[in-house]
């Protein structure tokens, strides 16, 4: 089995948050591992950080699938050894839709990606991280973790990821392995950007409720994952934290019924 002192595995590094996470990794000179379902978009950006000297793998990955998370999780030990850091950044997303309209297949595909595929890459690599006496997992739940959406699914999913992440952090942290999780806000994703441009989704509307009134960039909550995968963050464990440029606190401040 190979080892290596930095390595870094992604689920859901083609694209967004994951693959924003991926270029921060790799251009602070660790070796990452992207695991997706997009293999065409997987294998361009490996590719193309492997010309910049970077050393960046692919291997597919579907999340909804239990075998999958197995083989991709084999590949990966087999050939790199044990990760250092497992971002669980796959995931799909749900539009808005009212509870008894709700398709429940919908919801069963949301919660078998999104929780139970999460839960299953934790496994895939937490046991070895156990075994070896460190490691560091990142979660990504949402602001749907803490509000209530008319996303259903894809809520219920989100602040279920907060507990688990809990959970594992009491679990796993006696054995040297921290787990946090991340609460992303509006975040300007090439989604994002294509839902705004198709008229999906009004920016002012984001703007007007955040602090800073503005988006969230991707590189950003790269950069907080970073952080909490560091030493810098060694004594943090459990946390699922937001970064959301202050939607939060203003959602919450201009909605109270007295205003100054």
């Amino acid at each position: 089995m190979g080892t290596n002192s930095n390595l870094v595995v992604i689920t859901g590094g083609a694209s967004g948050i994951g693959e924003a996470t991926a270029r921060r990794f790799a251009t602070a000179g660790m070796q990452v591992v992207i695991g997706d379902v997009n293999e065409e978009r997987g294998r361009q950006i490996a590719e193309e950080l492997h010309k910049a000297g970077q050393q960046v793998f692919f291997y597919p990955l579907n999340l909804a699938i239990d075998e999958s998370i197995s083989q991709f999780s084999r590949r990966v030990l087999e050939a790199h050894g044990v990760p250092d850091v497992l971002v669980n950044s796959g995931g799909v997303l749900q539009n808005a839709v009212r509870l008894l309209e709700m398709d429940m297949a919908e919801f069963d595909r949301l919660s078998n990606i999104n929780v139970r595929g999460t839960l299953m890459a934790c496994r895939a690599f937490g046991g070895a991280m156990c075994e070896r006496g460190k490691g560091a997992i990142i979660n990504l739940c949402s602001l749907t973790t803490f509000r209530a959406s008319a996303q259903i699914g894809y809520a219920i999913g989100k602040a279920g990821l907060k507990m688990l992440t809990e959970v594992m952090a009491a679990e796993w942290g006696p054995k040297g392995v921290r787990v946090n999780a991340v609460a992303p806000g509006y975040t300007l994703t090439p989604a994002m950007q294509a839902r705004i441009d198709s008229g999906e989704r009004n920016p002012d509307a984001v703007v007007q409720k955040s602090a800073l009134r503005r988006f969230v960039e991707p590189s950003e909550v790269a950069n907080t994952i970073y952080f909490l995968c560091s030493d810098e963050a060694a004594a943090i464990t459990g946390v699922t934290l937001p970064i959301d440029c202050g939607w939060l606190v203003t959602t919450a401040y201009s909605s109270y019924a007295a205003q100054p």
